[in-house]
Formats: C-alpha cells, structure tokens, sequence
C-alpha cells in the first residue's frame, strides 16, 4: 500500500501522484471501478502509463494514496489549529474532523459506494495507530474502535442527508464516548 506517513516525497513527485489519483477519482464519476483502465488514468492525469507504474502497482494504490494525502493535509491542520482543537476524542477535536472530511465527502463516498471502504478504513487504522498513538498513548484497540465509529457516523451522516448539523453530530458522538 502506498504510505504517507513512511515516504518523504517532492513536490513534483506529489503534484503527478495527486493528478493520477484525482484522475481516478474523476473517472469513478463516468465508470464503474472496475471498468476503468490504466490507459483511462494515464490518459487522464496527462502521464504515460510507465509513469503510472513508476508509482503505483494498481489503481486501488494510486486511491489508497491520494486518501493519505488527504488525511496528512488533516494532520498538518490539526498541527496548525492545535490549540483550538483540543484533544481527539473531545467535542471540538471530533467536529473538526467532521467538517475537515466533509470537503471530501464525494470522493469518501465514491470509494464507499465502489466498495471501496477498505482504504478508508486502512487509512484511518494507520492514523490512529501511527499519530494518535504516540501522542496519547492509548491502546491500539481502543483508537481503532474509535476511528471506525467515527469513521462509521461520518458515512452514516453523509447518507443520511446531513440531515444534523456537524456541531449536533459532533455533540452525539462526544456524549457517547464520556
């Protein structure tokens, strides 16, 4: 699985895995995932299908990847907005991650409804075990158990309509954890 949290990349190696990976995404708007090709891709993201390989392995790999980009752009805002924050499990912390996801809810959502859920799941197992850990030093169990139902209400809560606002949603699931 390509890891942001172990590789140390350039911006220009970024930008290319960025382009193949929204071109993924783009083209989950017009086909099945299955259907798609890594000449779609390339095509796609402007690259040749040897640079695609450069890369990534599959076409999960290049989704697995723009994912972690998108949780490490979660981590450098939990970094910048520290204080405000708080902990992980507080009320704050937990509305901040609803509403830093929720820009990304079409592509969460395209992976889940592709059944895709596993990258979502992987990537958030890793965030916990990987940066929450450390920080809290809690059991592994326990983050895992807590990122899933997070991750699990946030799916809930986009196929739901959004019908709460993030705040009541956030209230929810503080309440249920105290």
């Amino acid at each position: 699985m390509a890891n942001l949290f172990s590789k140390n990349h350039n911006k220009r190696t970024r930008f290319t895995r960025m382009c193949i990976g929204e071109a993924v995404y783009r083209l989950m708007d017009k086909k099945d995932f299955r259907e798609i090709k890594v000449s779609d891709i390339a095509k796609k993201a402007g690259v040749s299908r040897m640079t695609f390989y450069h890369y990534y392995e599959t076409k999960e790999e290049a989704l697995e990847d723009y994912f972690h980009e998108i949780v490490a752009g979660y981590i450098r805002d939990c970094l910048r907005r520290k204080d405000e924050i708080g902990s992980f499990h507080d009320r704050s912390s937990i509305l901040h991650a609803l509403n830093y996801f929720d820009r990304y809810e079409a592509f969460i959502m395209r992976l889940v409804h592709a059944k895709l859920y596993y990258i979502i799941i992987d990537g958030m197992n890793e965030y916990m075990t990987k940066v929450i850990m450390p920080v809290y030093h809690r059991p592994s169990y326990e983050l895992i158990f807590y990122g899933g139902a997070l991750l699990n209400v946030f799916i809930q809560w986009q196929e739901g309509g959004k019908q709460e606002t993030a705040e009541e949603v956030a209230e929810i699931i503080a309440d249920s954890i105290r």
